[in-house]
């Protein structure tokens, strides 16, 4: 069973690199204290916010330490340690590895428009060894089979050009025995979310993995709120924590 989008591809790529190149400005704005507030997180004090490098580097590396990592531990619903001495996949990362929250293990950050982050000068020198950013798509990953003993995703794989080959993807390289928490929104249609999911279609494709639930499901995240009480943010998982 597959899902595919149905609308032109360019018109998402092109709306996404649209979107990205403004949110970083955004950034920006919320760290001088010129946005009070960008999805729901407070802009930072003069002595929260790091100061490490040039403007856009030390706003993404403040957007990082209070939004990103807090989000990445609450949206999935995990503690730091849980991957500890883990090789750790991150599918759909975006320029930020939200992922290196989790202690002591090595994060990939996978993501079609990696190029693009860097052309907007994401802070990535300041990451060291544990960070790994890949280009690529999740539908065909330069990975070798049974490579990670975990993959994480959030709020990523409605974004994706075809679901059924990612969660092939996922199952090729991903280590029999290996540990899966994604968090799934659900919704209709759109640009720059064209996949539909919901329950029946993720129990289908995951059903290869063993002890598959749903861990919770909400119509909230950390900074969003849904208003469309069909939609719901969902995350799914093979293991408990």
């Amino acid at each position: 069973m597959k899902y595919e989008i149905k609308i032109n591809e360019m018109d998402k790529y092109n709306a996404t690199r649209e979107f990205r190149r403004k949110i970083v400005l955004e950034y920006e704005r919320w760290y001088e204290g010129n946005l009070k507030n960008l999805f729901g997180e407070p802009a930072p004090s003069k002595k929260e916010r790091i100061s490490i490098g040039n403007l856009r580097e030390n706003a993404i590396l403040t957007w990082a330490k209070f939004h990103q990592e807090k989000k990445y531990l609450e949206d999935l619903h995990l503690t730091k340690d849980v991957f500890r001495g883990f090789k750790v996949l991150d599918i759909g990362s975006g320029g930020i590895p939200s992922g290196l929250v989790f202690e002591n293990c090595i994060i990939y950050c996978l993501d079609p428009l990696m190029e693009l982050f860097h052309e907007l000068m994401y802070p990535f020198k300041y990451y060291g060894g544990r960070a790994k950013f890949v280009n690529g798509f999740s539908e065909k990953t330069p990975f070798s089979n049974n490579n990670f003993d975990a993959i994480i995703s959030v709020n990523a794989l409605d974004h994706v050009d075809d679901f059924h080959k990612t969660v092939l993807e996922m199952k090729r390289i991903l280590k029999p025995g290996g540990l899966l928490r994604i968090h799934l929104h659900y919704h209709k249609q759109t640009v720059l979310e064209p996949i539909e999911l919901n329950d029946k279609t993720v129990q289908q494709e995951f059903k290869w993995l063993n002890d598959f639930y749903k861990v919770y499901e909400s119509d909230s995240k950390r900074g969003s709120t849904l208003e469309d009480s069909n939609e719901k943010y969902v995350v799914w998982s093979n293991f408990k924590c």
